[in-house]
């Protein structure tokens, strides 16, 4: 009788502790994802900030822009740097929405995003490119950027 009370009590003791291993390992991985996300958050305002100072430093991309706007021509040359300057940002965003699928924005803050790329999008150069170059993005992403696309036409 004493043996299968001593059991009994190391058995309640065990099913105590993986119970408290069980919740110690939600904590921290809901930390890690905290973590995670405040990580992808500051690397993804890096890489804006880094080409917003490369359009600010290389203000030819306006002039470029300005002309096409304007029916003016532009040179095969400048042609192809506005479509390298929106093809960066294009794979920033595909890079974002992934970011998005996977848990790692939330729904409000993604918003925000969808808002801007449809002002970026609202640009007929930017569909422009965007449709050369369309059939080189993940699949997921072509059908959300071209449903906002949409919604702006």
């Amino acid at each position: 009788m004493k043996i299968s009370a001593i059991n009994e009590g190391v058995s309640l003791i065990a099913n105590i502790g993986v119970i408290g291993s069980i919740i110690f390992l939600g904590l921290e991985m809901q930390q890690n994802t905290e973590m995670m996300q405040s990580q992808t958050r500051n690397s993804i305002v890096e890489h804006q900030l880094f080409l917003y100072e490369k359009v600010l430093e290389n203000t030819e991309i306006f002039d470029i822009t300005d002309r096409l706007n304007s029916n003016l021509d532009v040179t095969e040359s400048e042609r192809n740097q506005l479509h390298f300057w929106i093809l960066s940002q294009l794979r920033m965003w595909e890079n974002e929405f992934y970011q998005y699928q996977i848990g790692l924005f939330d729904a409000e803050e993604f918003e925000a995003r969808r808002v801007a790329w449809g002002r970026v999008m609202s640009s007929d150069i930017n569909v422009e490119r965007w449709k050369v170059a369309e059939e080189t993005f993940d699949p997921d992403f072509r059908i959300y950027l071209n449903e906002i696309i949409d919604e702006i036409s």
